[in-house]
């Protein structure tokens, strides 16, 4: 009865075409682009259910639907060992085969199945809330049957091992991300056109103010009471240190490509391509920015990444994702799991 009624909520909000329908856009999804964001998940604890979204047009479309479990305890994850899912916007760093999972664990590395995407828990809001473990996982199981449970696992997601395969033509190390909630839930067209309006605004401000080099218009993006840099420290020493860049000869051109904008519970994650050049450097690579919203509702930098995992080096043309065949040789998990592994037939693919 669950599935039914979750097929029939998402045939009233996306249609026939996978784009909200009725007036209504998931809260969650703000922006997507073809570089960071051709596909995302949505990981909906509730239902036990992994949506897979892809980009069109900016707009999220909905691929299919997908069966899974988390944490056997329900809410979000605080400290390690609470078997409990985090939930917040995360991406995918690293992929281990069955093969590496059974070296690193022995026989114990069976119950993740064809392989595991690991998820960059915590993530920095994680971080400064103070929220502790690791080992978030996306895998697949042994024992399928535990999938029927929805909450069966120590904190990862566990989806079948078909469907991570599935699943795993979609991804991209660095890029992919996955947003887990409780509740996926829909805003009206206009609100959520709002919510984007002001975000991209900010941003756009943002950018603005560093390459007219407007410092006092600049930090002000950031927050003085929750913003803090991995390497500089406390927002004071971050803005000591900007403000001698600031001040250095020579104007900066900086451009930003591919913008996608994620929403969680109480934060938001802009990701994008970020063109620097200025007099002594010229470089290319990929920003997150953390924001949260202050006492005024006004959005704010806590946190700011750049990194070049996720850019492809010297990139001539852009060319346009095609799922295929990344981590796995086959589609059959029983050619990867061995005869002995027993399929658990599921009606969750859409």
């Amino acid at each position: 009865m669950m599935k039914k009624n979750l097929v029939i909520l998402m045939a009233l909000f996306f249609g026939t075409n996978g784009l909200a329908q009725d007036g209504f856009m998931p809260e969650n999804i703000l922006q997507m682009d073809d570089y960071f964001t051709h596909h995302l998940l949505v990981a909906e604890k509730s239902t036990h259910s992994l949506h897979l979204f892809a980009n069109e047009n900016g707009l999220p479309k909905l691929v299919k639907t997908f069966q899974m479990a988390t944490g056997k305890k329900a809410g979000d994850k605080i400290f390690q060992g609470d078997h409990r899912t985090p939930e917040g916007i995360y991406h995918f760093t690293e992929f281990l085969p069955h093969e590496e999972l059974l070296k690193r664990h022995g026989k114990a590395g069976e119950i993740y199945g064809v392989g595991a995407f690991v998820m960059n828990y915590p993530n920095p809001i994680d971080e400064r809330d103070g929220k502790t473990g690791g080992g978030i996982w996306l895998h697949s199981t042994n024992d399928e049957t535990r999938i029927e449970k929805g909450l069966d696992s120590r904190g990862c997601i566990v989806a079948h091992n078909g469907n991570l395969i599935n699943i795993s033509q979609y991804i991209e190390l660095n890029r992919t991300n996955v947003i887990v909630v409780h509740n996926l839930k829909f805003l009206p067209t206009k609100t959520w056109e709002t919510n984007k309006a002001d975000m991209l605004a900010t941003v756009n401000d943002w950018v603005d103010a560093w390459t007219t080099e407007d410092f006092d218009r600049y930090i002000s993006h950031y927050s003085k009471e929750e913003f803090k840099d991995k390497s500089k420290g406390s927002y004071q020493a971050y803005r000591n240190y900007k403000k001698a860049v600031f001040q250095a000869p020579g104007t900066p051109k900086i451009s930003l490509e591919n913008v996608s904008v994620m929403s969680a519970e109480d934060y938001a994650v802009v990701t994008f391509k970020q063109n620097y050049e200025s007099a002594t450097i010229k470089d290319i690579g990929k920003k997150i920015l953390y924001m949260k919203k202050d006492q005024y509702y006004k959005w704010k930098i806590v946190a700011e990444i750049w990194t070049k995992q996720g850019i492809e080096e010297e990139e001539e043309t852009q060319v346009a994702f095609q799922p295929k065949m990344r981590f796995f040789t086959t589609t059959n998990p029983s050619q990867i799991l061995g005869e002995g592994f027993v399929e658990h037939k599921t009606t969750e693919n859409n």
